[in-house]
């Protein structure tokens, strides 16, 4: 038996879904990630980062699962013979914002990366277009800035419509674990790494977001950074 903690959707998910067999999208001996139904849910170690999208163990490392076929039954995971029990539920949810001010002139660590990123913050539907999907691996980096964006927005208590359908009529277009991510960045569910850093905005935060993957955690800094740059100079303009 695995014991592990369940964001609260990924309870909701399993507890709603189907019993047999899910394809394996991704294993390795930090996670495996597998579609349930369109959604993109995975079992992490101890060492991996806890995305609102996983089960969250407390194993070194499980590398003894990849390659084993999963099951879901009665609202269980199970990867090969070892079933994966829920023993805590935890809200992923960011609520806690502190005290940002605006960022300075460059929005972020990624001026050079070649992204279409506007200096003000402000995200639109076309910017949305030429982000989903941009960049390699499991979760590209345009789509990692746009969930930074998206997650800080829904904090902020200040969510943008039309930028959230876009991102939703192009979900099709990345892999389906960043779509996951993106689907929970809507509602605000965030990697602890930067729930730490939106709620406490210090070098140390930041430095933590930063060493998550190659770039995920760049990425999720600085769609973050937009996001507060772009709330902010509204404030202002309407004070």
């Amino acid at each position: 038996m695995i014991p592990v903690a369940a964001p609260i959707r990924v309870q909701a998910r399993l507890a709603a879904a189907a019993d047999g067999p899910r394809p394996v999208l991704h294993a390795s001996a930090t996670a495996v990630y597998v579609d349930l139904d369109g959604w993109c849910v995975g079992l992490v170690s101890a060492s991996a980062t806890r995305v609102p999208c996983a089960l969250w163990s407390t194993l070194p490392d499980i590398a003894h699962l990849a390659g084993r076929p999963v099951v879901v039954s009665d609202g269980t995971l199970a990867i090969g013979d070892e079933v994966v029990r829920i023993g805590r539920v935890v809200d992923p949810r960011a609520t806690v914002v502190g005290r940002h001010g605006i960022p300075r002139s460059e929005p972020g660590i990624l001026m050079t990366s070649g992204l279409d990123l506007p200096e003000d913050g402000r995200l639109t539907a076309d910017h949305v277009a030429t982000l989903v999907g941009r960049g390699p691996g499991l979760t590209p980096l345009g789509d990692d800035v746009l969930a930074g964006w998206l997650a800080t927005r829904a904090a902020l208590g200040r969510p943008d419509a039309a930028v959230t359908d876009a991102v939703r009529h192009r979900l099709g277009a990345t892999t389906l674990l960043s779509a996951t991510l993106l689907d929970c960045a809507i509602r605000g569910e965030v990697l602890p790494q930067l729930g730490a850093w939106l709620a406490d905005p210090t070098a140390t935060s930041a430095d933590a977001l930063l060493a998550v993957g190659a770039t995920s955690g760049a990425g999720l800094l600085t769609g973050a950074r937009l996001a507060i740059r772009s709330t902010t100079q509204d404030a202002w303009r309407a004070a």
